[in-house]
């Protein structure tokens, strides 16, 4: 297992540092909708329980026992992969590590957000002005710890590097939002808008509606005082 969590951080760096849309494009709802995360990310205990039973219908695994004996059996496939894709990129034979890479987390996803931090860290090492290592970051300090400042000054940096991403805006304004930056989440909403997210509006039109009912509460409070 460690030996694993050792290649993936391995194969995540080099996704990161080589390919500025690969590991991005392949995995959109994981790494790209903090929306989307938001609402469908799961307890670790309440998605394995989900996984069991869609593979159980699926006929995949009939028992607990059946269903450890795969799991077992699939480490050892994605290890297989991940081994090959290490003697590839020893070899500079960049596009089939990366092919083999990307067999392994699909064989096998690890769920290991801070190897994931600290690879992709590492890659903004060599490529600092990197949008989308940014953007994972953001999204692996979210499905970590759920640390939005974190996730926030990623996002600011990757809007920052990529102003007409639309993608980047738009989960700018959803973690602004969380973050209770409204200014913030208005502008990156409204941009989302402009760059061709149509449903950005109903949440630029949501978070305009927070920030007048934020400023008649403190004008309230103010005639009050007086």
């Amino acid at each position: 297992m460690a030996a694993l969590r050792t290649n993936t951080t391995i194969a995540r760096s080099a996704f990161a540092a080589i390919s500025r849309r690969a590991l991005i494009r392949q995995a959109p709802a994981a790494a790209r909708s903090f929306s989307i995360l938001a609402k469908t990310d799961a307890h670790p205990a309440v998605n394995n329980n989900t996984q069991f039973r869609q593979q159980r219908q699926q006929g995949f695994a009939t028992s607990l026992a059946d269903f450890s004996s795969k799991m077992d059996d699939s480490l050892d496939e994605a290890q297989q992969y991940m081994d090959e894709g290490v003697s590839f990129l020893n070899n500079n034979m960049i596009p089939l590590a990366m092919s083999s890479f990307q067999k392994s987390i699909n064989v096998r996803p690890t769920g290991d957000f801070q190897s994931s931090i600290n690879a992709f860290q590492e890659s903004l090492k060599l490529s600092p002005h990197h949008a989308d290592v940014h953007t994972n970051i953001a999204t692996a300090h979210i499905k970590l710890n759920s640390n939005l400042e974190e996730a926030l000054r990623h996002l600011q940096a990757a809007a920052n590097i990529a102003p007409q991403d639309a993608e980047i805006q738009f989960n700018l304004g959803v973690i602004s939002e969380q973050t209770g930056d409204l200014d913030g989440a208005i502008n990156a909403y409204s941009a989302a808008v402009d760059l061709g997210i149509d449903t950005a509006s109903i949440n630029l039109r949501n978070v305009k509606t927070k920030k007048f009912a934020k400023l008649a509460k403190e004008a309230e409070f103010r005639d009050a005082q007086n």
